[in-house]
């Protein structure tokens, strides 16, 4: 997500300039004749320089990125609950309306047997909820479960476009003194350890959380301080192992400092991130937290996938930039590629292809300078296959969602890990490295991992009455199969669990607006299995 900034622009010059300043001083007694438009041309006056102008003090040129005034703010604070449908902007209301192409009214569909859209706008959320007021006022006991959090969504979405500044944005700290340490207990002690100024309120928490998830759940789990340790069980035996490599090159050996410590050069810290998404579009600031946490590590930070953000530019835009960006189309990785060198500490290369395909230029791998993240892969979400172009295939129709006869019925599906993932985790598991991955919810993270250990997938009935993906996504049912090169070929380094730096902020399904899950909520972590050579009675005979 971005933040929308205030728009810098140049000064405007005033209507009207003094006219003292423009034919000199003039005398109550005699009024200053002002010349005419043809005699002005030809005025000329003696330059002239005064021994003290020397002195004088020069005017400060104006900047061209002078800022305007602040601009009053497209709706007040206390102005922030719209009704979705009647919202003063123009991606709400459209919202508003896939929510009705989408969902389904629960009650109808519960009470009645009927599978229709919803047509009547809860007045208290804002949301798009039922068919009718009737069917409302009728499930009135179940929807207020959900309301206060559709409505708390509804007022931070019309905050983050009602144009006001956003000082928890703009101030995010930078440089951390070495004489201080970070706790990374949760959001509200990193914010208080960090500096963080403005975090005044849980909806700036929340805006925060959002955008900050990616760069601090890494940060969370390299850094010596995390919450994530061999003490409260979350790093297993196998991954201290991963875990000491990268902490003797991130941190200074144990019983040191700054002062007492020489500075070497080391090797950089290689990130790749696969399958990367809305985090490959965050600003390099957010990155370059990392570079704050560790001041002593140099970073390079890979976004690898086939939906990587790249810039909008030619190479007419970067010869404009400067040397600060490396760009191709298909040379270089073989790919439509772009690096960002953000400072001398961080680097940023972004590459829109799969990671098989670039697996074997990013090698040689080290476990003590490489790590991998994916967040939310989906690896036990069921593939899907190409759908028609002609339409937006995250809009089913109608009688793919069941509206009008009955439930489609799918058969046990085969999961993404088994199909789009399998070759990406195959080489992931060869290089030894630690490897972590995110869900957006405890269902997810439990639906992952039952698809690489092979047991059987959670079912959502023993966990909550809603369901976080339709009927016509057929989840599976029963345990993956044996996944060639994967499956038995891992070690668990850190144990699935939950995240304390996913993000704060609610995501609602459209689908159906009960639903609700977190970015970031839980992390676990593998990596290839090694396998130790014994040598046996004979050898040492031999």
């Amino acid at each position: 997500m971005r933040v929308p900034s205030s728009p810098f622009t140049a000064a405007r010059a005033g209507p009207s300039v003094c006219r003292a300043s423009l034919h000199g001083p003039t005398s109550s007694s005699a009024p200053a004749r002002v010349p005419s438009r043809q005699a002005q041309s030809t005025v000329t006056r003696p330059l002239t320089r005064s021994i003290f102008s020397g002195f004088a003090r020069k005017p400060k040129p104006k900047s061209p990125f002078q800022a305007q005034p602040e601009l009053e703010p497209l709706i007040a604070a206390n102005d922030l609950f719209h009704i979705l449908a009647d919202s003063p902007f123009a991606d709400m209301r459209e919202r508003a309306k896939r929510i009705r192409q989408v969902s389904i009214c629960p009650v109808s569909a519960e009470r009645h047997n009927e599978r229709v859209r919803p047509g009547f706008d809860c007045p208290d959320c804002g949301f798009p909820t039922h068919k009718d007021k009737e069917r409302w006022e009728e499930g009135a006991e179940e929807h207020a479960e959900v309301c206060e959090r559709l409505r708390q969504v509804n007022e931070d979405d019309h905050d983050l476009r009602s144009g006001r500044r956003f000082p928890e944005f703009e101030n995010i700290p930078k440089e951390q003194p070495y004489d201080q340490a970070i706790a990374f207990a949760n959001w509200d002690t990193l914010f208080w350890t960090r500096s963080f100024p403005s975090v005044n309120s849980e909806r700036s928490v929340r805006h925060l959380s959002k955008v900050l998830t990616y760069p601090m759940t890494v940060a969370a789990v390299l850094h010596q301080n995390g919450p994530f340790t061999p003490g409260n069980g979350r790093i297993t035996r196998e991954g201290r192992r991963n875990m000491i490599a990268l902490h003797s090159i991130l941190h200074l050996p144990p019983g040191s400092n700054e002062s007492t410590t020489t500075w070497k050069p080391t090797p950089p810290i290689r990130i790749i991130i696969i399958g990367a998404r809305a985090e490959s579009t965050l600003p390099p600031t957010h990155w370059e937290q990392l570079h704050y946490m560790f001041p002593r590590s140099i970073f390079h930070i890979y976004f690898v996938g086939p939906e990587v953000g790249l810039p909008i530019m030619d190479r007419q835009d970067f010869r404009l930039i400067g040397k600060k960006y490396e760009f191709s189309e298909n040379d270089g990785w073989g790919c439509p590629s772009y690096t960002l060198h953000v400072s001398p500490y961080l680097s940023i290369s972004s590459l829109r292809t799969s990671y098989e395909q670039i697996h074997s230029q990013l090698g040689p791998f080290d476990p003590y300078t490489d790590v991998f993240f994916a967040f939310a892969p989906g690896f036990g979400f069921p593939h899907q296959p190409g759908l028609d172009s002609n339409r937006n295939p995250s809009v089913p129709t109608d009688e793919e969602a069941g509206v009008h006869d009955g439930n489609h019925i799918a058969t046990q599906p085969l999961v993404q890990a088994q199909t789009t993932w399998r070759l990406a985790l195959k080489k992931i598991l060869q290089t030894k490295c630690a490897a972590f991955f995110t869900a957006f919810s405890p269902l997810d993270l439990q639906r992952d991992v039952s698809a690489l250990f092979g047991t059987n997938p959670p079912s959502f009935k023993s966990h909550t009455k809603f369901r976080e993906f339709p009927d016509y996504v057929g989840l599976p049912t029963a345990p993956v199969d044996h996944i060639e090169g994967v499956s038995d070929e891992f070690d668990l380094v850190l144990t699935p669990g939950k995240n304390e730096f996913g993000s704060k902020k609610w995501e609602i399904a459209d689908w159906d607006p009960r639903v609700a899950v977190k970015t970031n909520w839980g992390i676990w972590g593998i990596r290839g299995k090694k396998y130790e050579v014994q040598r046996s009675d004979e050898d040492d005979d031999e």
